[in-house]
């Protein structure tokens, strides 16, 4: 069997590919050109490479035959996200019909909504996820469409490609919080009420590797947490790794009510970045089923992935300043 793996320089695309290549998987990685070189590195040596920029290249241009398309390449930042999930789309699915291969495709399961209820996305990325897996469906290209939630570390190692997500709330509170200390007072902060969904990148890999080798087409899959902890007990969790728990005041109000109080500066800061990332912690509903069939988020998992964050991003600046 052989994949044309995209995003594979990103967290889920990166493990994706450990994953097909223990399947005995061929893998052929599209990369954009200035990326080539990441794959020097990687524990598998490949073959063939297609280089193209998803996003300002008009085709994907493959010689030889493929068995399918593993589409993990995505834009994740809000702001950025604009139409490009979409543009990308657009090219998977047209080199898919040429080739008369399916598509798997990598969303987020943050754009379902259940039944009946009115919410809206929360932001321009989960909106251009949703007009993606539009343009595939509308496409008539057989295909599955993989839904993951929040993505960490590795399970075993804690190790991650990229920063994103959960770890930009972790290095802001951080932040906040030295620099309160310099003023030598603490933050306050609403109380965090809902679950934290989120999904070690190597066990969302595994799934989705089983999908593709399996052949598992026409279906919307969740590749969640099933047992999500709270969004407070995650954060505890960090404050208490970082030993600044005493540093946080946590309100028994709304995020809405917070947000008008007089907020110090580095408050000010801190909920003008959470803003974006408030609904990630306060849902008040389930995904569907998943089939991911364990929680692996608990205490020693958190501390390994909050280390190698440790080792590779965050310095301890603000607090030695």
């Amino acid at each position: 069997m052989k994949v044309l793996l995209t995003g594979i320089t990103g967290n889920l695309g990166y493990e994706v590919s450990l994953d097909l290549a223990q399947r005995g998987i061929d893998i052929i990685p599209c990369v954009r050109s200035d990326k080539k070189e990441v794959l020097l590195s990687h524990p598998v040596k490949f073959k063939q490479v297609v280089e193209c920029d998803l996003v300002e290249d008009e085709h994907i241009y493959l010689e030889g035959k493929i068995d399918c398309i593993v589409h993990c390449a995505g834009v994740v930042k809000f702001r950025e996200a604009k139409d490009k999930n979409e543009q990308m789309m657009r090219k998977v699915t047209r080199l898919a019909k040429s080739l008369n291969v399916p598509v798997y495709a990598v969303s987020t399961a943050f754009i379902y909504k259940p039944l009946g209820t009115h919410d809206e996305f929360n932001n321009d990325y989960e909106k251009d996820k949703f007009k993606a897996e539009q343009v595939l469906i509308s496409s008539g290209v057989p295909h599955t469409i993989i839904r993951p939630s929040v993505l960490t570390g590795n399970s075993l190692t804690g190790e991650i490609q990229n920063f994103s997500g959960y770890y930009l709330i972790v290095q802001a509170f951080l932040s906040a919080i030295y620099s309160a200390k310099k003023e030598k007072r603490v933050i306050r902060f609403p109380r965090m009420s809902g679950k934290s969904n989120m999904i070690p990148v190597d066990q969302a890999a595994k799934y989705i590797g089983k999908i593709v080798q399996e052949g598992k087409l026409g279906e919307i899959i969740y590749v969640v947490n099933p047992l999500p902890p709270s969004a407070e007990w995650v954060m505890n969790e960090t404050l208490n790794f970082y030993e600044v728990s005493s540093m946080v005041n946590f309100l028994n109000i709304s995020f809405q009510e917070f947000g008008k109080l007089n907020l110090t500066e580095e408050e000010t800061k801190l909920y003008r970045f959470a803003v974006h990332f408030n609904p990630y912690w306060s849902m008040k509903y389930e995904f569907p089923t998943s089939v991911c069939e364990s929680n692996l988020v608990d205490s020693n998992y958190l501390k390994r992935i909050l280390t190698f964050f440790n080792t590779k991003h965050f310095t301890h600046e603000q607090k030695t300043n």
